[in-house]
């Protein structure tokens, strides 16, 4: 009997580790029923880069500039930065008064192509990047908005290895040193062959009566404009074929308004009656002869004459001095071509 009570104990004792082994599996096993969900993720983890717009050398500046302008622009801005990628960034400063169409700036230029660049000016205690393709305003942006926006895209290594290999060129010029026969900057606009710079003699304050008029006209002459009292004109050269293939009437908004204050210039070349002539016209002017300069001496005074029509008639001549363009007024010189009627 205790032999039979002690196998007994240990039955029992093992039908109970043997219970507790099978409630313990059918709690941990799922139910028949249940549905198990596996949620899954989507969403990548947002890459953020490091990039900062404190404390820029002019290379990171110019290299922040460029991948932000290549990522966001197509044409001459993402060719910038495509050719920076493979064989360096290069960035050209140039005088700001060379391109006609950046009206917003400091007087510097910085010129990734011909066709893009941008200036910069500091705006309430900000630097304001003011972006420019083909003679248009793309965009005005800080620093720290062109940053995060690179930040968003992760863009340290690229802004790193652009500017690792930037170079920036001054070649900024003074108008002082420009000679007087030769030809101005070109502005980045089709058809612009640069300025015109107006021979020394042709240059200062000049006094006239036109032809049946009674008023004094004054006429003021510098490097590369004229002013005659009614219009201020930057005096340009223009590209031959582009003037034959354009017409004024169909060129954008945007590059009228660039060129509205433009004169089409050039010396004839050749004299015509004995006199060296610089005609005049407004910019890609079809139909009319413009106005004709040319510097030349009568009274044993040096003057200009002004020249018009298809003839180029004599108008007026233009003297140094207001007293002097009094005492010839509307006289007619012997060596001089005058229309008939005139």
């Amino acid at each position: 009997m205790k032999k039979i009570g002690k196998l007994s104990l240990v039955l029992l004792a093992g039908l109970a580790l043997t219970g507790c082994s099978q409630n313990s599996k059918q709690n941990t096993a799922p139910k028949k029923n249940a549905t198990t969900k596996t949620v899954k993720n989507n969403k990548k983890p947002t890459r953020m880069g490091h990039l900062s717009a404190q404390d820029l050398t002019p290379q990171k500046t110019v290299a922040v500039v460029v991948a932000y302008a290549g990522n966001r622009y197509s044409g001459s801005w993402n060719k910038a930065l495509l050719d920076g990628k493979q064989n360096g960034l290069e960035v050209d400063l140039k005088n700001q008064s060379d391109y006609s169409y950046m009206n917003e700036g400091s007087g510097v230029a910085y010129m990734v192509s011909e066709n893009a660049g941008y200036t910069l000016k500091q705006v309430n205690s900000k630097n304001i990047y003011y972006l420019f393709l083909n003679g248009k305003k793309l965009e005005s942006v800080t620093m720290k908005e062109m940053v995060a926006y690179l930040n968003k895209r992760d863009s340290d290594k690229l802004v790193t290895n652009l500017a690792k290999n930037a170079k920036v060129n001054d070649e900024r010029s003074d108008s002082n040193n420009v000679s007087s026969n030769s030809t101005g900057k070109k502005s980045n606009l089709p058809g612009d062959d640069g300025l015109l710079n107006v021979p020394t003699e042709l240059q200062g304050t000049w006094y006239t009566y036109p032809a049946a008029d009674n008023k004094l006209e004054t006429i003021k002459i510098s490097q590369n404009k004229i002013d005659n009292g009614y219009s201020s004109l930057e005096l340009h050269k223009i590209n031959a074929k582009f003037a034959n293939d354009h017409l004024y009437s169909d060129m954008s908004k945007s590059y009228r308004n660039a060129t509205k204050n433009w004169g089409m210039a050039q010396m004839i070349g050749k004299k015509i009656y004995n006199i060296n002539y610089l005609n005049v016209r407004t910019w890609m002017q079809g139909a009319g002869d413009g106005i004709y300069y040319g510097a030349h001496t009568e009274s044993g005074q040096s003057v200009i004459v002004i020249g018009e029509g298809a003839e180029l008639w004599t108008n007026s001549v233009a003297w140094k001095t207001p007293q002097l363009a009094q005492q010839y007024k509307h006289k007619k010189f012997r060596d001089l071509f005058y229309r008939d009627d005139q």
